[in-house]
């Protein structure tokens, strides 16, 4: 229905707007999800009027299913409290799986949040492809240093390591370099010993991975979701 669509814009426009400050700053604050809910809910209880109120039970089910899978996983630190806002906002705004034209066009999920936080999980490994598509690139055929690295990072000037990037390579007390498969977050002295023993071994490039957001791939599990569907029920029906 129309209103599922109008609905998924105008909460695409919160998560985008979300996603750009934690890509940004990495802090979000409390009001984004509270216009959010504000200008949502309203949605929300249209909804539950055509539908003449039928599915309450179930909305408040799915509800506190999500925001325990929410706050269970944000507690276990596999994401930030900024990601379980996300989800659990949706979980709010969206208590049946919306649909529009066809859409989504492989497979409904049953809880649209927990559908677009299954998305988000198996898209985020494609990143690990588009990195490695650019090492080729950049970096030509002849791999340097560890292979592991060409999918997970990428070689930036030593003297200006990007905001939000951990090092893959630094140097320690003694000069020494030392490369690591998961990347340390640099405080001011290691970045002061990485400037000095750069130039001084005149070494212009190290590698680094970058510090990206999980909000950026809830954003595009929220697209798939609402235009494809649920990618891990979709691919459980292949097998079954």
């Amino acid at each position: 229905m129309m209103l599922h669509l109008v609905k998924f814009l105008v909460v695409l426009c919160f998560l985008i707007y979300a996603s750009k400050l934690d890509l940004r700053d990495r802090i979000i604050p409390n009001r984004v999800w509270k216009y959010t809910l504000l200008i949502g809910f309203p949605f929300v209880v249209s909804e539950f009027y055509l539908r003449g109120f039928n599915g309450v039970d179930f909305a408040v089910v799915q509800l506190i299913a999500v925001v325990t899978v929410a706050y269970t996983l944000y507690r276990l630190n596999a994401f930030g409290g900024a990601d379980a806002k996300a989800i659990m906002v949706l979980a709010v705004l969206f208590p049946f799986y919306p649909n529009f034209n066809g859409f989504p066009i492989l497979h409904n999920g049953f809880v649209f949040a927990l559908s677009v936080l299954a998305n988000s999980v198996i898209c985020s490994p494609a990143l690990i492809l588009t990195i490695f598509i650019r090492n080729i690139f950049k970096e030509g055929l002849k791999i340097r240093g560890n292979l592991l690295y060409y999918f997970i990072g990428y070689r930036v000037n030593a003297k200006e390591i990007p905001k939000f990037h951990n090092l893959l390579e630094y140097f320690d007390e003694n000069g020494r370099l030392i490369r690591v498969r998961r990347g340390i977050e640099p405080n001011d002295e290691i970045l002061a010993r990485l400037r000095h023993f750069a130039e001084k071994k005149n070494i212009e490039k190290i590698w680094v991975t970058p510090a990206l957001p999980f909000l950026l791939f809830i954003t595009v599990g929220y697209l798939i979701a609402f235009f494809i569907g649920d990618l891990l029920l979709f691919l459980i029906s292949l097998v079954l």
